[in-house]
């Protein structure tokens, strides 16, 4: 149909080599790849998110914890329902607790030396108590014991004092 007229094909004919307008040197690649991997840092890092810096109100101070049982006379049968009272020794602070069925005690208090105290009924005393406990941040002390025995009545010894003035008895 038309002679001397040649169609040239849709896609260019590869032949081993790129054709001018096509041409990019490595180096200019390379570059253009590093900035869009910089904008992209770049924008990322733009954007609102999580602050670094927590603005959270703080817990006040991690506690430490102190253990402890309160045992009867001998020290085997387990008292319970018995008040254990932790002053600190630096502020006057008062903490206390009951004791459980098995007669131990927990007591959740912040750092500081603490002196612990057992409430006592009429004709008891104390034949063991705790030490000064000197709690730091998430200690845990549980070698507290109390050991509750019967008050004994003291007599006194040497002579006796006579009671009457020496008139006589007071009954004639």
């Amino acid at each position: 149909m038309f002679r001397g007229l040649t169609i040239a094909p849709a896609f260019p004919v590869h032949s081993g080599r790129s054709p001018a307008w096509q041409y990019c040197p490595r180096w200019l690649s390379c570059t253009w790849f590093a900035i869009a991997i910089a904008a992209l840092l770049f924008i990322g890092a733009c954007r609102r998110g999580v602050p670094i810096v927590d603005t959270a109100p703080k817990p006040r101070v991690a506690n430490g914890t102190i253990t402890g049982m309160v045992r009867g006379p001998e020290g085997t049968s387990p008292m319970s329902g018995r008040t254990v009272e932790a002053v600190n020794l630096n502020t006057g602070e008062r903490a206390s607790v009951v004791t459980g069925t098995t007669g131990g005690f927990t007591l959740k208090l912040p750092p500081g030396k603490y002196r612990l105290e057992l409430a006592l009924h009429d004709g008891e005393t104390l034949t063991k108590r705790p030490d000064v406990v000197d709690l730091t941040r998430g200690d845990i002390d549980s070698h507290i014991e109390f050991v509750v025995g019967a008050a004994r009545v003291a007599r006194p010894r040497g002579p006796a004092y006579r009671l009457d003035n020496g008139l006589g008895s007071p009954v004639a």
